[in-house]
């Protein structure tokens, strides 16, 4: 076959054999690419039932749109000859991957839940794999996760090896054997009709194999495997692997049930497992009620009411060592760390102070066996009228709390901090670490170890290699960092300019300090979508450079690979990129909230509505009282069309910071996407008159022209000129102005303009209302497509 053509394809190279035919590399002449291509055996194409159903089967494999399934471009005959042309895969399989041993406890979690998450898409669309094994499992050069052969039509093969890769025909009749023998589930060897359940199995034994370096079953014949599927328990994967996380293997097992429903009920649940989500909730679109508003009460207790609101209505998000918001046997699974008190003597030194709290968390965020509140919700406890901990403790749903204070004294620092106890109300460790200010990281490091050691987690070899490999950093740089920290968390214009000042700052002087990279990349990103004083294409290639030099210094950082993920949607509009990279940084950090916030709403762009629902729940259950975290979960589902949940998390987000102009730009633009425009009218205004980003002004226009006032929308237009930068309306703002002028083709002219320029409002496109009156255009499609969100 080499060298021979078959209709447009030139086919160059063979590839492999499989159950279904000979597998070859080929050149597709008409577009220029390379492509895979799949030669049907002779039997199957001659039975004109079978080769109706391929063709079936095909058709629907080729809907799957997924960054993790390989795509099958077309069904094609030339030559008497029917075969597949399907996208090219550079890299090796799992089973070449294995040969060398288990694997790291980091890639069993990125892998599994990569290929966990394609086949929930698969499920979602009626097609069950059924042959799932290390050979379908591709690992790109690049660290992607491909699946191949989803559930194509076999032709029964024999075998002189029992125990090797036993295929049979891959029909859905009950009373035939389906599969590949090793990874069969018990009813799939018992010729049962299989569900998605059975591929929750399959995956099971995938993993085990992954972990344990050996398959999960044994057997010197089939018949003999087959009843070790069907009636035995494999050997515990503790008993085989002494540094494997306990959780990890409590996934593992569950996933190899022999009952199906004793395993997971669904692979989107699999896939939030192995991610090391800190728990699950009963819904996909459910979002914890919205609390009233009471006038005049202290900011404390009304973030309190609000955070129980979120802690009881979102079911806990409870912890995957034993399901429950209390750990069953005495040990602590979830804390917070309050607000260290700067006991310096002087306030100049608060950021100080706040930037030790903010490293001491991110280090026992590294814990895969701790879920630990982010930053922005404990901090909202401190100072002496926070209330007692036990409550703090309720509001955050967590077993225990970390509380201290620092002080600097010249070159030292001393952090005091001791471990609570919140359901007894008692201290369970307290301690004083005291170093140099270039060895505060060191500190840092052994602060999180002490507080491991105390409440008995014990840590992979992994984490306990990141606790012990801080360097020592220079003091005025990790202080400039610290300054570019504190002002990034309060993101204005003019802050965003000062947090980047001090991360440059910090690079003049160490210029490869990885979270100074990261959060420069960060706040430039974010100073570019706002675009009030650097556009986005200015923002472009600083942004870039910085997540890409942190990845390179770092590739174990969550916040470095959370910063290029985050750059990879909002401007490369690469989701397969940035999804991989979201589960790398998740797999690092499951408690890192700004990567479960960030990967949702690239998730919501694509129309991936159920799983950004399913992150925003996790990212909310992570940081309870951060009001952008509750906004950011609106998108979703008011893009999705729950108006109501959409709602009531954005009101969350105004009571939990009534100063904040972003909850009433969402109640604008939530008003637009359920047809009410009138309505949104008011809360863009007052989003205006409480220091918004110009692009308030551009949704405000569109309203007013999509009620028909002409006037205000002329008036409105003039003043976002002057609001813009540099007096230059940014073109997805005239975008939106000429929408709701109902200058439709202008308004292309400027959404092309925008992709030009570099604009991050792109994402919107595909499920926006407010592009509807073009969305059948042929330009609108093609913008979608260079976006990478046409269907």
């Amino acid at each position: 076959m080499i060298g021979r053509s078959l209709g447009h394809f030139e086919i160059t190279a063979a590839l492999g054999a499989g159950g279904m035919g000979e597998v070859y590399r080929a050149t597709d002449t008409k577009l220029g690419r390379e492509v895979a291509l799949k030669v049907l055996p002779a039997d199957l194409a001659a039975d004109a039932g079978r080769l109706a159903r391929f063709r079936r089967e095909a058709q629907t494999l080729a809907s799957l749109d997924h960054p993790g399934i390989v795509t099958i471009h077309s069904v094609e005959e030339a030559d008497g000859l029917h075969f597949l042309t399907m996208q090219l895969v550079a890299g090796r399989t799992l089973t070449e991957l294995l040969a060398a041993g288990a694997l790291p406890v980091p890639e069993i979690r990125r892998i599994g839940s990569e290929v966990a998450a394609a086949l929930a898409a698969a499920h979602g669309k009626g097609v069950i794999h059924r042959d799932l094994k290390p050979a379908n499992i591709m690992v790109t050069p690049d660290g992607r996760v491909k699946v191949l052969d989803f559930g194509l039509a076999r032709r029964e093969q024999a075998t002189t090896d029992a125990t090797a890769d036993l295929t049979m025909d891959m029909t859905t009749r009950e009373g035939v054997v389906l599969g590949t023998l090793p990874y069969m589930s018990p009813e799939q060897v018992r010729g049962e009709t299989a569900d998605a359940r059975s591929d929750i199995f399959s995956l099971g034994s995938v993993l085990y194999e992954m972990a344990g370096g050996r398959r999960p079953f044994r057997g010197t014949s089939a018949l003999e495997l087959g009843s070790a599927i069907t009636r035995d328990a494999p050997e515990p994967l503790s008993s085989v692997r002494g540094d494997l996380p306990v959780e990890l293997e409590r996934i593992i097992d569950r996933c190899l049930a022999k009952d199906p429903a004793d395993r997971f009920p669904d692979m989107t649940e699999v896939a939030q497992a192995l991610r090391g989500d800190p728990g699950f909730l009963e819904s996909a679109s459910s979002f914890p009620a919205a609390t009233g508003r009471t006038p005049g009460s202290r900011r404390f207790l009304l973030v309190a009411i609000v955070a129980v609101a979120v802690v009881v209505a979102a079911v806990g998000l409870r912890t995957l060592s034993d399901g429950s918001g209390g750990t069953g046997d005495g040990g602590i699974r979830s804390l917070a760390v309050l607000a260290l008190d700067n006991y310096s003597g002087d306030p100049a030194q608060d950021y100080f102070a706040e930037g030790m709290t903010d490293g001491l968390t991110a280090y026992l965020a590294r814990i895969s066996r701790l879920r630990v509140i982010s930053r922005g919700s404990a901090m909202q406890f401190r100072g002496a009228d926070r209330p007692p901990t036990p409550e703090i403790a309720r509001i955050l749903d967590v077993d225990a709390v970390v509380e201290g204070s620092v002080v600097r004294d010249g070159d030292r620092v001393r952090i005091t901090a001791q471990l609570i106890d919140a359901r007894a109300d008692r201290s369970l460790w307290g301690e004083s670490f005291e170093r140099s200010s270039q060895d505060v990281l060191a500190l840092q490091d052994e602060l999180a170890a002490a507080i491991a050691r105390a409440i008995l987690v014990q840590l992979t070899p992994d984490e306990r290699s990141r606790l012990q490999e801080a360097d020592a950093i220079d003091p005025e740089a990790y202080d400039a960092y610290l300054k570019g920290r504190y002002f990034f968390n309060r993101p204005s214009d003019e802050n965003l300019q000062k947090a980047i000042a001090r991360f440059e700052e910090a690079l003049a002087i160490s210029p490869g300090f990885v979270p100074a990279l990261s959060g420069l990349s960060d706040a430039v990103l974010w100073a570019g979508y706002n675009e009030g004083f650097l556009t986005a294409t200015e923002a472009r290639p600083r942004a870039r450079d910085a997540a890409e030099r942190a990845i390179a210094l770092d590739p174990g950082s969550a916040e470095a690979w959370t910063s290029l993920a985050t750059f990879r949607a909002w401007y490369e509009y690469d989701y397969a990129g940035a999804e991989e990279a979201y589960h790398r940084a998740i797999a690092l950090n499951p408690s890192y909230s700004y990567a479960r916030d960030q990967f949702a709403m690239a998730l919501a762009f694509q129309g991936r509505f159920a799983e950004a629902n399913a992150e925003s729940r996790i990212a909310i259950g992570l940081d309870p009282l951060n009001p952008q975290v509750h906004i950011d979960a609106s998108v979703g589902l008011a893009l999705s069309g729950e108006i109501a949940a959409a709602t009531d998390l954005v009101r969350q987000a105004e009571d939990l910071d009534p100063t904040y102009f972003f909850p009433h730009w969402s109640y604008g633009w939530i008003a637009i996407q359920d047809g009410r425009p009138a309505d949104a009218i008011p809360h863009f205004e007052r989003a205006k008159t409480m220091g918004a980003s110009a692009f308030v002004s551009a949704w405000l226009a569109y309203a007013f022209g999509a009620v028909g006032d002409a006037e205000a929308l002329a008036a409105e237009r003039e003043d976002l000129a002057a609001l813009s930068l540099r007096g230059q309306v940014t073109a997805f703002d005239q975008a939106l102005v000429a929408l709701g002028r109902g200058e439709n083709a202008q308004a292309l002219s400027f959404l092309e303009q925008a992709h030009a320029t570099d604009s991050q409002w792109l994402g919107w496109l595909k499920s926006d209302r407010v592009f509807a009156p073009v969305r059948s255009d042929a330009r609108f499609e093609a913008l979608l497509a260079k976006v990478n969100l046409a269907d």
